[in-house]
């Protein structure tokens, strides 16, 4: 049978959060796109909760108001037993709300919004084989059988842990924990005894911990992670091994009390990796297909947007501009191992406070942190670098300023991200700061270095400064502005 052929600028594989918003920008931004989405199996549906702040992320997509129709939960924040500290229920910031979704239902709604933005969309496909080592790159499957061709000059794995590129060319490095998921819903006609319903519940035990989502009045999700090669939760089949674990979750035992299970519990892999590269001449790895971090977080779905959101726009300038292809390239990749990493930290964090009680290998193993990625400095070291503080206060204590610049100051251009491309813009470069800077908790470097020498007085040169740029507050300007002292990009002659 001769197989369907499509052609397209760009093939997405992967019909998830990272999928559906690469394939809808770039439909929005003109681009032929063409989406293959996996069959699904109904009886394992996840929930998974959302952070308030994955509401810009949606806004920048343009579905945050398709997703607030949906009618999901919204939550208000988060009910936490962790080790032996005290159980603690945290609002979010600023009395904002998250959302409470089940993962097929969340992913219908994206995968709606992109086929209105004009991507082409194969549903319940299967890829047998990606080859992005042709040009242009071929993705060839089936559908119920019947083949199919997508010829593109980009393809985005956006497969989640299926990683087809990743997999296929062995880029994937699988963590050294490894962990199971354990899933049931359960439901209660009272309620549920939580200081708020709409909270996400996490709470550690000896061998794991558990968390909770609630989806409908009444129903919840409860997931335990265990670590299949130290953990004997019972014998028997899952069902008992999952009810076993949850009784060690002793205050979600009490919860469960008197609730009855929903749905048969299922199990899956949901320990971490990484891929050692994520970008190559004519493919991207987006979202899960690029990592996996840890569901302690709560922001996977929120990774796999961001991430979504860049390759969008790396896609876009490969495509449009081959001379700022490598350099595209490049911040995506920089930007997929910083963004793992931080969150890689923030969990062996959670972890370590439970190993200093629980001797368990579970805790033990994943508390140890183990060498970093390489990439870009991070900026928020200079809030605590001595001689940025020390440059302040003599900010502070100088009558008036006359700052100019200094020998050892170079302006360079480097990539940056644009609206919709990655650009090339002026960085200031010293000795002090090989990397260049652009960019300071929003303050334009580059804009305050042409205006330092009009003025005498601190106050003036920050007025000036935001009636020509977009306004910041007081503290970051002079925040950056005792950066560019500190690193001998400027240097003040009124205390010489």
């Amino acid at each position: 049978m001769n197989p369907i052929v499509h052609e397209c600028e760009v093939a997405v594989i992967g019909g998830g959060p990272a999928g559906a918003a690469v394939a809808r920008l770039l439909s929005l931004w003109g681009r032929d796109v063409v989406l293959v989405t996996a069959p699904s199996d109904p009886a394992r549906n996840l929930a998974v909760s959302l952070p308030p702040s994955v509401a810009k992320l949606l806004a920048e997509i343009g579905l945050l108001d398709a997703v607030d129709a949906a009618g999901f939960i919204r939550s208000t924040g988060n009910t936490v037993w962790w080790g032996d500290k005290e159980p603690r229920s945290r609002a979010f910031a600023g009395g904002t709300a998250g959302y409470q979704v089940r993962h097929r239902d969340f992913d219908r709604v994206l995968l709606s919004g992109a086929e209105a933005a004009g991507a082409k969309v194969i549903r319940d496909a299967t890829v047998r084989e990606a080859d992005v080592e042709r040009e242009p790159a071929r993705l060839t499957g089936d559908v119920d059988g019947v083949p199919f061709e997508v010829n593109a000059a980009m393809v985005l794995d956006a497969s989640g842990r299926q990683g087809v590129v990743a997999k296929d060319r062995g880029l994937r490095v699988e963590a050294d924990a490894r962990t199971i998921a354990l899933v049931g819903t359960w439901h209660s006609d009272g309620g549920w005894e939580v200081p708020d319903d709409s909270h996400t519940l996490v709470e550690s035990f000896t061998d794991g911990w558990a968390w909770s989502v609630p989806v409908e009045p009444g129903l919840r999700y409860f997931t335990c992670m265990l670590d299949p090669r130290v953990s004997d939760p019972a014998s028997g089949d899952l069902g008992e091994r999952y009810v076993a674990s949850l009784k060690r979750a002793a205050c979600f035992g009490r919860l469960l009390h008197g609730a009855t299970m929903d749905s048969d519990p299922w199990g899956c892999d949901a320990s971490g990796y990484h891929a050692k590269s994520v970008a190559g001449d004519r493919f991207l790895l987006v979202g899960d297909a690029a990592s996996s971090i840890d569901p302690l977080s709560s922001f996977g779905v929120k990774k796999a947007l961001g991430s979504a959101w860049l390759a969008a726009i790396v896609s876009n300038t490969v495509l449009s501009d081959a001379a700022l292809a490598e350099a595209a390239r490049s911040i995506f990749e920089g930007h997929e191992r910083q963004v793992y990493e931080a969150f890689r930290r923030q969990a062996a964090g959670f972890f370590d406070q439970v190993a200093a009680d629980e001797e368990h290998a579970f805790w033990t193993g994943r508390a140890q942190r183990h060498e970093e990625f390489p990439g870009e400095p991070d900026i928020a070291r200079f809030r605590d670098d001595p001689s940025v503080l020390a440059a302040f206060e003599a900010l502070k204590a100088s009558p008036s300023i006359r700052l100019v610049v200094t020998p050892q100051t170079e302006v360079i251009q480097s990539a940056v991200i644009g609206d919709r491309k990655i650009v090339l813009e002026d960085h200031l470069v010293t000795p002090s700061v090989p990397e260049g800077l652009r960019f300071l908790r929003g303050v334009d470097v580059r804009r305050v270095v042409d205006l330092a020498g009009e003025h005498d007085q601190v106050p003036d040169l920050f007025e000036s400064y935001n009636q020509t740029c977009p306004p910041v507050p007081l503290p970051d300007f002079l925040g950056a502005l005792s950066v560019l002292l500190a690193k001998d990009v400027l240097r003040n002659d009124a205390m010489c």
